[in-house]
């Protein structure tokens, strides 16, 4: 599109639109190279501004924020979708200015949005649709199978939904309700058929009921937001009340991800979850009103509104306040406009400002002897986008028989925050048929942000040779405004009228941020406390609140200012950070535990404009709650047990022995072997093992001469420098049991005592049987039993029973009998044979 510049020359800035993609029911960032301007950051402020007075732009979503800066941020600007699925796309119509020291120079451009549908969304539709199965009808409830919720449950996520039919007018032909409808019953002998009407008449009596009173066990919803769980179980329902309307229907929500640490929307989703209406037909186009004449009769310069008479359009299924009309065929000479701001035309225009007299033609600037005639063709669009065939609308512009001066064009007056312009004939045209060297222009009101000078002097009047000369300037007084006006009384001598001239100003970046929001930050002694947006939150009048920087200019000094950058990661002192990381929950004050109580620190808050702007120090105060002095805690999932073979020695590690102090370190967190290892079954023995310190050793193996540790740190065991060495001794066949009793101290003096460690030890078979023998008497020719006497078998680490005798040489003079067998080498036979007298 073309644009106006004073010196009637073109210069074209934008470089490069890529346009924008967002998930449908989501919301997309420029990035910084989606548009590029053909202006380098140091010369001439450029700024962009999203146009609101188009309707038949941001259909489905809306960019924020209104005016940026040509060289934005990454997520500075973002385009949010209303979770519509009937369109795929959608225009942005975005005035981009650039302002040198003394011109104004705009260019009108669109941004085009492609609208993605996907299925990784958090809200998705089930298999199963709402249904009204009647007009006046009452849809199931909702549940998982018509809509369901995907996120990852954390803690510290709360997600709720919203409704707002105010904003989106939805549901549009019906509304939602709770509890279940009164039933008809039947009287008498009456057939079904007299039920079933009955029935649809109290149905229809219901939808047309303004209250509760008369709903008949239905309760209207009136609440805007619920949480996710609930929205599925309280048995919302869709009333149908609106007839004719279409088929399909729509509940608009949004789903938000809040995060309960900081305060701030994590995510946000929006969904139209549609309502089938059995019986009505599909959306219908809207048609041109046969009341209406298409015809506007437009005196010559005089800026003429159009109204309902000249032209208008009707909708069965949509209200004409949400009707939208746009242009597809502009006037060949003069444009339609919006009284809002009448120097800019306009391509698009709603039914309400249409009734309010809002629209009107601005005339072309150029005298004609005769009368004109221009066309302008119209669509009309629906609420759900359906559009009527082309409207003619017939402009006639006819002379006008006045000597009275007129404003023949009047195109107002762009400018940055604090600067000045000249006012010029490009913008400001007069007219006067008889003299117009005598007209005078005089100032009566307006100027509520600026003055007017005139040669240097005050501009209180001016002549057309003084607009001619660009004599007249308009100065900003540099104030936090975006618009003002001057009322002109324009006057030949014999006749006068009066004119509205509007000032647009854009800001500029130069007011600093400014805290909103500073309240005490508590904390307990020796803890870490989130910093939370809701605490600490500043915003800034020119500049994205996400990118307000908090510089540290007097740190704490109980404590330091640290971001984590996530759960499980290290977190680090830092002396700034942005008010993006508060809202995202990463950053904190850690008290150091010493005895201090009150601290504060000391912040300066800049932007990012270059240079940037920096407000006033301000003060963070920080309490600390003091805690009992707390005796040191043992770690969930300390064993405190281990089991170690009776030949091997074993570190203790922090896995077996784990305790922690909130105000000592590890160092300093002290244990003391209060009852030195002990036997707690029936074995006895003066030696139950020992502990030791590792370092003491030459090697890692069982040591006699090593050491026994009575005191040791939690640092030591941490860093595997305590370790148990079993008995010297050969402990037997069977497992043995050992405890030894520790207490355990911080640096405070509080004590735990009777810290029991159990120790099993498992035996090793490492030991040979030992065997005595005595002499066996006997007779010549007899026979005798050989028992324990004459062999006496014994072994340290095996039980008896399993001992077994192998016979490796028989007797010269003689015969061994087993059980009364001859007993032949190789055989074996066992100490109870010897007890039983088999041998």
């Amino acid at each position: 599109m073309s644009y106006r510049v004073p010196s009637g020359s073109q210069r074209w800035v934008l470089e490069v639109n890529k346009g924008l993609k967002v998930k449908r029911g989501q919301s997309a960032f420029l990035q910084e190279g989606d548009l590029q301007f053909h202006i380098p950051v140091q010369k001439d402020a450029c700024k962009v501004e999203v146009v609101l007075n188009e309707p038949i732009t941001q259909r489905v979503g809306k960019l924020v924020p209104q005016v940026f800066d040509c060289h934005y941020l990454s997520d500075e600007v973002k385009y949010v979708h209303n979770g519509c699925p009937l369109l795929k796309e959608d225009t942005i119509k975005l005035r981009l200015y650039r302002f040198t020291e003394t011109e104004t120079y705009m260019e009108v451009f669109t941004l085009h949005v492609d609208i993605i549908a996907t299925e990784c969304n958090i809200i998705k539709m089930g298999p199963k649709s709402l249904h009204v199965s009647e007009f006046y009808g009452l849809s199931d409830a909702i549940d998982g199978n018509m809509v369901s919720f995907h996120y990852e449950k954390k803690s510290n996520l709360e997600c709720t939904i919203h409704l707002s039919h105010q904003e989106s007018h939805l549901p549009a032909h019906g509304q939602l309700v709770t509890g279940d409808p009164e039933r008809a019953t039947k009287r008498g002998d009456e057939p079904e058929s007299f039920i079933y009407l009955r029935q649809q008449l109290d149905n229809k009596a219901r939808a047309l009921c303004k209250s509760e009173d008369c709903l008949k066990g239905l309760k209207l919803v009136t609440f805007t937001k619920v949480p996710c769980e609930d929205f599925l179980l309280i048995g919302i329902k869709y009333q149908h009340i609106d007839p004719p309307s279409p088929d399909v229907d729509y509940i608009a929500i949004r789903l938000d991800l809040k995060d309960t640490r900081s305060g701030s929307i994590y995510q946000s989703e929006q969904a139209w979850v549609p309502v089938r209406i059995a019986g009505a037909m599909p959306n219908q186009p809207p048609k041109p009103s046969f009341m209406s004449m298409f015809i506007l009769e437009v005196d010559q310069f005089i800026l003429t509104p159009l109204s309902t008479a000249t032209l208008d359009a009707e909708d069965e299924e949509t209200p004409k306040q949400l009707l939208v009309f746009n242009i597809t065929k502009h006037p060949e000479e003069g444009f339609i406009t919006h009284l809002s701001d009448h120097t800019r035309p306009v391509s698009s225009f709603t039914w309400l400002d249409l009734n309010d007299m809002l629209i009107a033609y601005q005339p072309p600037n150029s005298s004609h002897s005769q009368r004109r005639n221009y066309e302008v063709e119209v669509e009309v669009h629906d609420f759900f986008f359906e559009k009527s065939p082309s409207i003619t609308m017939h402009t006639s512009v006819r002379n006008a028989d006045t000597n009275a001066p007129r404003v023949s064009w009047n195109m107002g007056l762009s400018l940055l925050e604090g600067q000045s312009r000249p006012i010029t004939w490009d913008q400001f045209q007069i007219v006067d048929n008889d003299n117009l060297n005598v007209v005078r222009v005089i100032t009566v009101d307006g100027l509520l942000h600026g003055q007017l000078t005139v040669r240097g002097g005050k501009g209180l009047m001016f002549t057309v040779d003084d607009l001619r000369a660009g004599l007249v300037f308009y100065h900003h007084d540099d104030s936090d405004s975006t618009k003002d006006f001057i009322i002109f009384r324009i006057s030949d001598g014999h006749h006068q009228t009066r004119h509205k001239f509007p000032i647009n100003i854009l800001p500029k970046d130069d007011s600093p941020p400014f805290l909103i929001t500073n309240m005490l930050v508590e904390v307990l002694e020796g803890q870490t406390t989130l910093l939370r947006g809701s605490t600490l939150k500043a915003s800034d009048m020119d500049s994205s609140d996400d990118y307000i920087l908090f510089n540290i200019t007097r740190l704490p000094q109980a404590g330091e200012v640290m971001k984590i950058p996530g759960p499980g990661l290290t977190g680090y002192p830092v002396s700034h950070f942005l008010q993006k990381d508060l809202s995202q929950s990463i950053v904190y004050y850690r008290h150091l535990g010493n005895e201090v109580f009150d601290d504060s620190f000391e912040v300066v808050l800049s932007d990012f404009h270059d240079p940037p702007n920096f407000s006033e120090p301000q003060v963070i105060v920080v309490h600390i709650e003091a805690v009992l002095d707390q005796p040191p805690k043992e770690v969930p999932g300390s064993t405190r047990c281990l089991v170690i073979k009776e030949t091997q020695v074993a570190h203790i590690t922090r896995q077996q022995l784990h305790f922690v102090d909130q105000e000592s370190p590890d160092s300093e967190l002290t244990y003391t072997v209060t009852t030195p290892p002990f036997y707690t079954g029936h074995y006895s023995s003066p030696d139950a093992g020992r502990l030791f310190l590792v370092d003491s050793v030459p090697k890692f193996t069982k040591d006699s001469n090593a050491p026994v540790l009575r005191l040791f740190t939690q640092h030591a065991v941490n860093f595997m420098k305590v370790a148990y060495m079993p008995p010297i001794m050969d402990i037997g066949p069977y497992p043995q049991y050992i405890q030894f009793i520790l207490s355990v101290t911080n640096h405070l003096g509080k004590t735990i005592t009777g810290i029991c460690f159990n120790i099993t030890l498992m035996p090793v078979d490492n030991q040979p049987p030992q065997i005595i023998t005595n002499a066996l008497t006997v007779d010549e020719g007899g026979e005798r039993f050989l028992d324990p006497e004459q062999l006496q078998l014994s072994d340290v680490d095996s039980v008896l029973e399993a001992l077994h005798m192998e016979l490796r040489r028989e007797p010269e003079h003689g015969v061994l009998h087993l059980d009364g067998h001859p007993f032949t080498p190789g055989q074996n036979f066992t100490l109870q044979d010897l007890i039983n007298h088999k041998v």
